[in-house]
């Protein structure tokens, strides 16, 4: 069976109703894993009770309690609960070892989980070149700024074959990336591997683990469903994995089952023969 990819939805409380981008769902089928979604409404043990792997996408702020800061006037809009349920979730997928793969806020909330911070908006980088694009105007395909990317990293392994090389560390490659807030503090166990000209962070990735982030719609441009690939891959090797540990407690429960019964029945067996004639 395929893995399934849990994709986490934004909830529209004025409609009640939840919308994502479809190019999240078709790049999930086209690699491979079957998309599911999922919103806070469900807990994440059940997520990961069914999910081999978890899809977070864009979306709002994060808000700034979750790394000790009070919102500054530059936030535009939150959703607590959801990113309650997000962090948790991180937090609890890495502990499995469930492959992780967060795109735009996605990447910012794995940051977040991990004890990393942010910058609550952009301007509190005097340099920083321009990244907060009206994406309603442009549109989610526009390649607005280029990113280098780390050769020593897994996202570079993945990319590659789809990557100018420039130099003998970095690739460089130009990217559909809207936002205004980025990391400012990487968190624990993961590590920055694409950087914009400014300096600021649009990819990290964990040191061993399936655990990666890009700042950039990955699902809007073509060279990217190598990431989607490698991200279904491990869901599948994720899943293969599971259902071979469920099935070696299932043959050490039979196994200790049938041995009591065993057991059980030796005992019966040497009874001593208390009747009298």
């Amino acid at each position: 069976m395929k893995p399934l990819i849990g994709i986490i939805g934004q909830v529209d409380h004025s409609r009640n109703r939840i919308f994502l981008d479809k190019m999240h769902l078709e790049k999930v089928i086209k690699a491979g894993g079957i998309p599911a979604v999922f919103t806070a409404d469900s807990s994440p043990e059940e997520v990961l009770e069914h999910a081999d792997g978890i899809l977070l996408i864009e979306g709002p702020d994060v808000h700034p309690h979750f790394y000790g800061e009070d919102p500054s006037s530059s936030i535009k809009y939150v959703d607590v609960e959801r990113d309650e349920f997000e962090i948790c979730l991180v937090k609890k997928a890495i502990e499995k070892g469930v492959p992780i793969l967060g795109i735009g806020r996605g990447m910012q909330v794995i940051n977040v989980a991990l004890g990393g911070t942010l910058y609550q908006d952009l301007t509190e980088i005097p340099k920083a070149i321009k990244h907060d694009w009206d994406l309603n105007i442009i549109g989610p395909t526009q390649r607005v700024h280029g990113v280098r990317i780390k050769m020593s990293s897994k996202l570079y392994e993945i990319l590659k074959d789809e990557l100018s090389i420039e130099g003998t560390n970095e690739v460089y490659l130009r990217v559909n990336s809207f936002h205004h807030q980025a990391i400012k503090r990487v968190g624990e166990g993961i590590k920055p591997v694409a950087y914009a000209v400014d300096g600021l962070i649009e990819a990290i990735e964990a040191e061993e683990s399936f655990v990666i982030g890009v700042q950039w719609q990955a699902e809007h441009l073509p060279e990217m469903g190598r990431l989607f690939e490698a991200f279904v891959l491990a869901a599948a090797e994720y899943r293969a994995k599971k259902r071979e540990m469920e099935r070696l407690e299932i043959e050490a429960e039979v196994r200790e089952e049938l041995d009591e019964n065993r057991r059980s029945s030796d005992t019966t067996d040497n009874l001593p023969d208390t009747s009298q004639t």
